[in-house]
């Protein structure tokens, strides 16, 4: 439920960092604040933008407000699943709110061996790994990147 509501409260800074419209940014996840019956843990990304060039960009916002910084296997699956299937990639924006900063991780490109996967208890037994620290590329005090500077130096 934290990243339905993240989403919708860094909706503008979204459209900044992709130079979209709000109108191009879709709120496509299985989670709402309707009721707590309606929330569903699913791998399914919460946004889905129309970029300039017409193509669609699957984004799973995250945060953490502890320090602890992961990402969720199952989310990483989907995506492949979703680039696979659809040619759609797939963001993960984690907002750490502990530390005031931002990391960018294109969860479609993760080989398989390139993290090490562990289980966190305090997840419900999740199969996660932890992001690394050069990923977070925005301090939240800061105006908000365009997507190409962000990953400009990683290419």
């Amino acid at each position: 439920m934290r990243g339905y509501i993240i989403s919708n409260y860094f909706l503008k800074a979204l459209s900044k960092i992709f130079e979209v419209n709000l109108e191009d940014i879709s709120l496509i996840g299985d989670d709402d604040l309707v009721n707590i019956e309606s929330f569903k843990r699913t791998p399914t990304a919460d946004l889905e933008i129309t970029l300039k060039d017409a193509n669609k960009l699957r984004i799973e916002v995250q945060s953490g407000f502890v320090g602890v910084n992961d990402i969720k296997q199952h989310k990483v699956l989907e995506a492949k699943r979703i680039f696979k299937t659809d040619s759609i990639s797939s963001l993960a924006i984690h907002f750490d709110l502990f530390n005031g900063q931002v990391a960018f991780i294109k969860l479609d490109e993760i080989e398989d061996d390139s993290v090490n996967w562990i289980t966190r208890q305090q997840m419900e037994g999740q199969t996660v790994f932890n992001i690394d620290q050069n990923y977070f590329t925005w301090k939240l005090t800061e105006t908000p990147p365009l997507l190409n500077d962000i990953f400009a130096d990683k290419k």
